[in-house]
């Protein structure tokens, strides 16, 4: 009688090779979908989305190259692949098969976000918070994915090391103006010509959605990171290019995000390089404030750590992945803002200078030695470009805009723009009670300005003070290598007038601290240094709380409204230079200018290129409340 042991053992074996692979150390996991071209709605406000899918590779280069996550591990949805039904295997197939106890998972999400009619009465609006598939439809809610549903295909990943990012918007009140630059990540559909189905609870009093919780993936302890507060916009905008470069789409959100991950060392936290991506939005004149959640331990851990596996986590740089002669190509690409004739250093000196990028890669010419592909590149020496505040006039009556232009000719950091479609930072609009300036992100950032030719001083003092915050703003360190933070009075950023403010700065890092407002009248301030305290050092790994004596503090003044600090770090103190029997120097574009020039100046610059390893910075946004 014939054994039938090598049959099973070969069908045993057959079985196994069908089964998904097994691991033992601990590993990453990500599926990234990018939802732009949809199959239901046409390309225009709250249809299609040209940067999303783009935003979704850009986010898959920096999880492979920075060593974050295994390309073999990563799954890409994109467009209208995109469906519903793709997205729910992709979690309860895909990642549930493979991911194991403490595995490391991210879910990214960049397309629209909407709402429906809420069956179970855990909202408090009466409407869920969805997501929008490729497949999703105008005039029912079949396909859309409930957050509710979101988290119940979540809670069946066996490992609660799971980061969610979400670009994307869902409030029916995320109101803003409309421009040629940006659209809302929202569906253009109205709700209530979706028929309520039975059970659905009743919406709440108030015709819009106030619901305070968002896009909620539910009980699991679950990383959330959202482009936008549930009652915000996120938006997708025209990234202009530098002269001569094309521009580019993506989420303002996820642009962002991308450019901290690609910089971030290896001991960053989640919390360290969201605080850092919402910093630069701020910067950037982005209205929209990102979220993270709160109270779970994930966002204080280093960014995609499981225990028993630390290794494979890159350098903070981009690698070389082709060769041509002297002609070196480099991951990366026009969003991440570098720019022609800024320089980028091997660990073995090679110097490659940048002389062009395209979407997602740069073109350097090396020098000073070999380099090879796989190698990795920092950023060592950065052209700031001569970037002035573009301004829009072409929406206002003629003579208002003449008068406009002609008070503003020779102001050096403003240009005055007359052509509707040509980007521009701010544009001006005619409102009911005078004019408006709107961001090209489409949230307002002043109104009620005189509509009248002969008084225009309030229009061209709001310009000069964007302009002096955009001067100060552009001036961060995208190669910086060591971490500065910056809090106010005991980690609060909103006060009401007349509350003491003091500030604490820590370093990782010596070197003496430079301290400015751009305040809430658009104010440039030098708080330090100042007329008493000429330069102030800091101690790497100190922190340092300024003022620090008894009874000597800042108090927060009018007018109501956003402000925004920055603090440098140098090897030299900046020269700056307080006008006699002043305590302070302060002033508006021109002396924000003054500040550059002092700042250049302290770090050093070869070539129009500012050396980028002897300073760092960071940003705070601040409310004050009437």
């Amino acid at each position: 009688m014939r054994s039938r042991f090598p049959t099973l053992l070969v069908v045993l074996c057959a079985l196994l090779a069908l089964t998904p692979p097994t691991h033992v150390q601990p590993t990453h996991w990500a599926l990234l979908i990018g939802v732009g071209d949809y199959i239901h709605f046409e390309d225009v406000e709250g249809g299609d989305l040209p940067g999303a899918a783009e935003d979704a590779r850009r986010m898959r280069d920096v999880l492979v190259t920075r060593g974050y996550v295994p390309d073999a591990n990563i799954r890409m949805l994109l467009d209208q692949d995109a469906t519903r039904a793709a997205i729910e295997e992709s979690i309860t197939g895909w990642l549930v098969e493979r991911a194991a106890p403490g595995d490391h998972v991210t879910v990214f999400f960049a397309g629209h976000g909407s709402q429906m009619w809420d069956e179970d009465g855990d909202e408090d609006d009466g409407l869920d918070e969805t997501l929008a598939p490729a497949d999703v439809l105008p005039d029912r809610t079949d396909f859309d994915i409930s957050d509710d549903e979101f988290g119940r295909w979540l809670d069946l990943l066996p490992t609660d090391n799971v980061v969610v990012i979400l670009d994307s918007c869902h409030s029916g009140t995320a109101t803003r103006a409309v421009t040629p630059f940006s659209r809302a990540r929202q569906l253009g559909r109205d709700l209530d010509q979706i028929p309520r189905p039975p059970g659905a609870r009743t919406r709440a009093v108030g015709d819009l959605a106030t619901d305070a919780s968002g896009f909620d993936v539910g009980e699991r302890a679950v990383l959330e990171i959202a482009a936008a507060q549930p009652d915000q916009a996120a938006v997708e905008v025209l990234f202009p290019g530098e002269t001569g470069a094309e521009p580019f789409q993506g989420g303002a959100f996820t642009t962002h995000l991308v450019r901290e991950l690609w910089r971030a060392p290896a001991s960053t936290t989640y919390e360290d390089v969201f605080r850092r991506t919402a910093a630069a939005m701020k910067r950037n004149r982005f209205q929209q404030d990102p979220m993270l959640t709160e109270e779970i331990e994930l966002r204080s851990a280093p960014l995609f750590h499981v225990e028993g596996n630390d290794t494979g986590v890159g350098t903070a740089g981009l690698p070389v992945l082709r060769i041509d002669g002297t002609r070196v190509e480099l991951a990366g690409g026009a969003a991440l803002g570098i720019t022609t004739g800024s320089v980028l250093e091997t660990e073995s000196g090679v110097a490659l200078t940048v002389e062009g990028s395209g979407a997602r890669t740069l073109v350097a010419r090396a020098s000073g030695g070999a380099v090879r592909v796989g190698d990795t590149a920092r950023l060592v020496t950065f052209r700031y470009p001569e970037s002035p505040l573009l301004v829009n006039v072409a929406a206002i009556g003629t003579e208002l805009a003449r008068a406009i232009t002609a008070a503003l000719s020779g102001e050096e950091g403003i240009e005055v723009v007359d052509d509707g479609d040509a980007f521009s930072h701010l544009l001006i609009r005619q409102a009911e009670a005078g004019l408006r300036v709107v961001g090209s992100d489409g949230f307002v950032r002043h109104e009620d300005l005189p509509a009248v030719p002969g008084d225009i001083e309030p229009v061209v003092a709001a310009l000069r003070r964007e302009a002096a915050s955009k001067r100060l703003g552009d001036m961060e360190n995208p190669g910086q290598d060591f971490d500065v933070r910056l809090d106010m009075s005991d980690g609060r950023s909103s006060f009401g007038l007349g509350e003491e403010i003091r500030f604490r700065v820590h370093s990782e890092r010596d070197g003496y601290l430079t301290l400015v407002d751009l305040g809430t009248d658009g104010t440039v301030a030098v708080l330090i240094p100042n007329a008493e305290t000429p330069s102030l050092r800091v101690m790497g790994g100190r922190a340092l709380t300024y003022p620090s004596g008894e009874g000597v503090y800042f108090e927060a003044l009018p007018p109501a409204g956003g402000g925004l600090v920055r603090a440098f770090v140098t090897d030299a103190p900046l020269d700056i230079g307080v006008p006699e029997g002043q305590t302070y120097a302060y002033g508006d574009e021109a002396f924000a200018s003054s500040v550059v020039d002092a700042l250049r100046a302290a770090v050093g610059s070869t070539g129009g290129g500012v050396h980028l390893d002897s300073w760092g910075t960071a940003s705070l946004v601040y409310q004050i409340r009437n």
